[in-house]
């Protein structure tokens, strides 16, 4: 059989859909020749007198790629979906996988395929890698022209900057006119804006019209959000969605506020032969106010071998005592105290010390979860022997417990927890534990975990159910400006995940320390727990690889920081090209071997004088830049001063940290 498939493959004439693929991998350059026959076996290549249909019909089963700006290998792991729904993943990504924000190579982007230029998918992209002032007004003209892909990615971004009436706009817009393929989103999307801004009216709306599936996770949000209605019957579609997964209903406390209103009646595990012991790490600074909560909801977990370990991280508001007065009638429940404060992950890491447990597990102070949770985490442990962690998912609402979801418009509710990762203590044994800094080192711990076990050690429970309530609260570290969640895509998040992935690439096994002198990795300022704020010079460039310059860039630093000054790289992505924001390996080892700090939107910085490596037009500038004051203004890179115009205007820009985008 496999001999006629090949000569029934050696064909020479194109059907109608392969004439249509054809056309469009040569509408997007896709496809070189020379390239793709280099791949070829030598004994097909004089076969095939068109290599196109060696690729269409056999060539990419066999991982073959005919350009070398796509990795069909990469994106076929990388994205699990379309290597088990075995279609062409070069064809996938040009006919929907770059709409979907998908990735063509681990060092590819979209940039990259100058078709897409100008369409609103690119500037989509545009506005979210940092030059949304380049970005938007474009995104806004197509927008006026009915294009139904600007007026979703442009609600999109608003929703994203937290300007829901804006976003509301654009979404109305759509809703009225021909949506294209974005309609089935749209309702949802107006759920959203609604539910952030309060505006029940138009939630009474939409519930009283039956838009959503009465069995959908849509009706169900919009029934909790629903203020107005008994917290008794807002919780009744959440809890049939719970009992068609086993799961026991919540019930309503209408005397008590926040996630203090949920309770459930009393369960427990069915009794096994071998039920090992859980630990629960909870790291407190001052909270006081949702500490109790908690607490509660631990102690009324169903799995009954458990140890609750509470670090308060020198508290100023009292959360130490209400502890220690708890745990006075707890037995599970212990106090730890730091006496001076040091950060989450410093907290949690203390805990881990402490923990006797074979599963180790945190849990916010702020956050109440199923009392099954930690249940339904530890079996699928004791099921799967391959599998060296649980994770399950939550739902982050507001003190009213209206659903928020996550923090940018998609078509999700809930989202993987990063303080449920439960593992076996071996994992930590091996690993370490998670990097001290300001925020984000749970998927830093994540990815470690995933490098060393394999992507399939991490183990997702009850995908479609949420576990925890995540109390947002808008002092918390990921709501804000600085190190706000949707600095993943440009800032503090985005560059210390990028520096932490070169730390891990180089390591055979990554195991993280936090007892040097010396940090393993370097991390941006915004990261780091003592940061210094004073600089002698300022390097402002394009620092990725993607820089002809780049060696004479690194040659400068380097000749600088022998002399003896202290030096912060302030990296200068392009418009045109993604992949800047992105900086070169050789510049991460730089920084880590020569103590040179990175800077980044948000912060304030202090320095004797700017150096620019090349100067493009204004318009050109990220939108966020570390916000620099300098004594001696801006020179060139080897030190000779910038025209005054030129010199006045960055000046300017970079002491107001930037542009702001309207």
């Amino acid at each position: 059989m496999a001999i006629i498939s090949f000569l029934k493959a050696l064909y020479p004439l194109a059907n109608a859909k392969e004439r249509s693929d054809i056309r469009l991998l040569a509408q997007h350059g896709e496809f070189v020749r020379g390239y793709y026959q280099s791949q070829m076996p030598a004994w097909q290549r004089w076969l095939w007198v068109r290599p196109e249909l060696h690729f269409l019909r056999l060539g990419w089963r066999a991982g073959l790629t005919p350009s070398p700006r796509f990795d069909a290998q990469w994106y076929t792991s990388r994205y699990v979906d379309i290597g088990r729904a075995k279609v062409n993943p070069l064809l996938h990504f040009l006919r929907y996988g770059i709409h979907e924000g998908r990735l063509p190579a681990a060092d590819r982007h979209i940039s990259d395929f100058p078709l897409f230029q100008g369409h609103a998918v690119w500037l989509h992209h545009q506005a979210w890698h940092g030059h949304a002032g380049v970005a938007i007004p474009k995104l806004q003209a197509l927008a006026a022209q009915g294009q139904p892909a600007a007026l979703w990615y442009l609600a999109g971004w608003y929703y994203g900057q937290s300007r829901y009436e804006q976003a509301i706009t654009y979404l109305q817009t759509l809703a009225e006119g021909d949506a294209g393929r974005y309609r089935q989103w749209v309702l949802q999307a107006l759920l959203k804006c609604y539910v952030r801004l309060g505006k029940q009216d138009e939630l009474n709306a939409l519930r009283d019209q039956q838009h959503f599936p009465g069995n959908g996770l849509d009706e169900v949000m919009l029934q909790l959000a629903s203020v107005n209605l008994p917290l008794e019957q807002r919780l009744a579609p959440l809890n049939q969605w719970f009992a068609r997964r086993k799961l026991v209903p919540l019930l309503p406390l209408e005397s008590k506020s926040g996630l203090g209103r949920l309770k459930t009646s009393r369960v427990r595990s069915k009794v096994r032969r071998r039920m090992p012991l859980v630990s629960v790490v909870v790291p407190a600074y001052n909270a006081g106010n949702t500490i109790t909560v908690a607490l509660k909801s631990l102690l009324a977990q169903s799995w009954p071998n458990l140890e609750i370990i509470v670090v308060d991280d020198a508290s100023t508001d009292g959360t130490a005592r209400r502890v220690e007065k708890r745990a006075r009638l707890e037995p599970k429940l212990t106090l730890i105290r730091h006496e001076k404060n040091q950060g989450a992950y410093s907290a949690r890491n203390t805990g881990v010390k402490a923990a006797r447990g074979a599963f180790v597990t945190v849990h916010d102070s702020d956050d109440w979860s199923h009392p099954q949770k930690i249940e339904r985490q530890v079996l699928a442990l004791m099921q799967r022997a391959s599998v060296m962690a649980t994770q399950s998912f939550w739902v982050r609402v507001d003190e009213h417990l209206q659903p928020l979801g996550p923090w940018h418009l998609c078509a999700d509710w809930l989202e993987p927890n990063p303080a449920s990762v439960m593992v076996r203590r071996e994992v930590f044994d091996t690993l370490g534990m998670w990097d001290e800094v300001a925020v984000a080192a749970d998927n830093e711990f994540v990815e470690r975990l995933q490098k060393h076990y394999g992507v399939d050690a991490l183990f997702k429970v009850a995908t479609d159910v949420p576990l925890a309530f995540s109390l947002v609260q808008a002092a918390s570290l990921t709501q804000r400006k600085a190190t706000h969640v949707r600095t993943i895509h440009g800032g503090v998040r985005h560059l210390y995940h990028q520096a932490a992935s070169w730390w891990r690439e180089r390591q055979v096994v990554a195991v993280m320390s936090n007892e040097g002198a010396r940090r393993l990795f370097p991390t941006p300022l915004g990261n780091h727990p003592w940061p210094c704020m004073q600089y002698d010079i300022a390097i402002v460039a394009d620092v990725s690889a993607r820089n002809p310059a780049l060696l004479e860039l690194l040659n400068t630093i380097l000749r600088l920081r022998q002399g003896g000054y202290r030096v912060v790289v302030c990296p200068w992505s392009r418009p045109d090209d993604f992949n800047t924001r992105w900086l070169a390996d050789d510049m991460w080892e730089l920084c880590h071997e020569e103590g040179i700090a990175v800077a980044h939107g948000g912060i304030k910085l202090r320095c004797d004088e700017v150096r620019v490596q090349t100067l493009a037009p204004s318009v050109s500038w990220p939108d966020s830049v570390p916000q620099l004051m300098t004594r001696e203004g801006v020179r060139d890179l080897t030190g000779k001063p910038l025209p005054a115009a030129q010199a006045e205007l960055l000046t300017a820009y970079l002491a107001g940290g930037g542009r702001v985008v309207l």
